[in-house]
Order: structure tokens, then sequence, then C-alpha cells
């Protein structure tokens, strides 16, 4: 069965659109809730129209029924929220060092309305997704992404079943790459912190006196900020390494 439409192989692109609509819509900077759910659309279908004439030669036939037909497209549906959700998971290293920062800060508390997920968020946390978004298309990862969806078909062919096995240890491997890289980047604020309550403690048993909780946190706010600038670059560059191997990895 080959149905074409204009010239176009109706049955590729559908296969191809079930994967590249899947990643497209967790695929950091791209599948952000700010980004109008019609672009996304778009985008994906453009790709998937783009994509799909490389592949028909390798794109398995179209099943004779309704459900094959069905189980085939949720399973390239399955593979496309796999790899983007990979990327997700990794993306969220920065929200793992938002709230480790904003506790170390002294800003645990301090909320604002984030624009990436339409709801509110820490200060500190909202901040620094701001910034991944933004060094993401500042340093070309997004181009790095639209590649790797095309690559992932080298990884799982097309039509292929979902490597369940496969899937749970990339799945292990972005949660875990996600915290440590997280850390990471709240490493320095985090050894600074701790280095001045040891300090105030300290400074309270040695003076009792002293109103320590009203003395300190103009002074843990202001380090927190001084020990943040001066540590935010390398750590953002950690983080956006952590994306390039990935984006890199899925290119195939």
């Amino acid at each position: 069965m080959d149905l074409t439409l204009w010239g176009v192989q109706i049955w590729a692109v559908t296969l191809v659109f079930a994967r590249t609509g899947a990643m497209i819509m967790l695929l950091p900077g791209f599948g952000e809730a700010m980004v109008p759910a019609r672009a996304r659309l778009a985008l994906a279908i453009a790709l998937a129209a783009v994509i799909a004439p490389n592949l028909a030669q390798s794109l398995p036939q179209p099943p004779q029924t309704a459900w094959g037909i069905s189980g085939m497209v949720m399973a390239e549906t399955m593979v496309g929220l796999l790899f983007g959700g990979a990327a997700r998971v990794l993306a969220s290293a920065l929200a793992t060092a938002g709230q480790i920062l904003a506790l170390d800060i002294g800003l645990a508390f301090a909320q604002m309305t984030d624009p990436t997920a339409n709801q509110s968020g820490q200060v500190v946390g909202v901040f620094m997704g701001l910034m991944g978004i933004v060094l993401i298309f500042a340093t070309g990862l997004d181009h790095m992404f639209l590649q790797g969806v095309a690559g992932t078909y080298q990884l799982v062919a097309p039509g292929a079943p979902p490597p369940v096995g496969d899937a749970a240890q990339l799945a292990l491997s972005a949660v875990s790459t996600s915290f440590r890289v997280g850390f990471q980047i709240a490493a320095p604020v985090a050894v600074a912190g701790l280095i001045f309550r040891v300090g105030i403690g300290a400074l309270s048993r040695l003076i009792p006196q002293i109103q320590v909780f009203f003395v300190v946190m103009p002074l843990q706010v202001m380090g927190g900020f001084v020990m943040l600038a001066l540590a935010l670059s390398t750590g953002m560059l950690v983080w956006l390494d952590s994306l390039q191997q990935y984006a890199s990895w899925t290119q195939g």
C-alpha cells in the first residue's frame, strides 16, 4: 500500500512524525511551555516531511489492519518519548541546582512566575532555567538537537519495537547524570555556605548575646550571590557539555 498526497508518501511521513513529534514536545528549548503548541506542531511536521523521503526505502510496509498500524505508530511515539525525555531529564539539572542554591543563599521561599513551566518557581531556579534556554540557542545546541532527531533512526530502526532494556539503561544514566551535574553547578556555593555556617556557629558559641540570625542573613544572601556570580559560568558550561554529549550520541 503506497498512499500519496501531492507526491508525499502519507505512511512514511506519519510514521516519522510519530517519533519527531514526541521528541520536539520534550526537547529542551523546543518543548518549553512558553513555546506555542502550533509552532511545535509545525516544526515536527516540517521535520517529518524532510526526513521521511530519506527513510522511505527502510521504512516497513504498513500493516493490513488498523490495530497493526496503531501499534507501529505507538511504538515510534514511545521511542520519541524515550529520546526526548532523556534530554529533558538532563536539562532538569538546572532545577536541581536551583533548589540547592536557593537553600544555601537563603532564598528558598522567594517565588516568582516561571514562564518555562507556567507556574511559580524559586527565583534562582527560574533565572537558571531561562539562562539555560538562552544558551541552548546562543551556542547552536538547538541545531544539534534537530540533527539528533534524524540521527535516532540509526540507533533504533524505524518500525522496530521499543528497546526496553536499553531504555531503562538510558533513563538510569540520564537521571544519575542530571543529579551529578546539578550538584556540580551548586557545589561552590554549597561548600562556601558550609564553611560560612561553621564559622557562624563558632561565633554564636563565643558571643551568645549576638542575634546571629538577624546579623548573618544579609551576609549570607550577599555572599551567596557573590559565589554564584563567580561559579555560574563554569557551572553552565558543565551543563551545556552534558547536553552536547547527549546530542552528539543521538546523531549516531
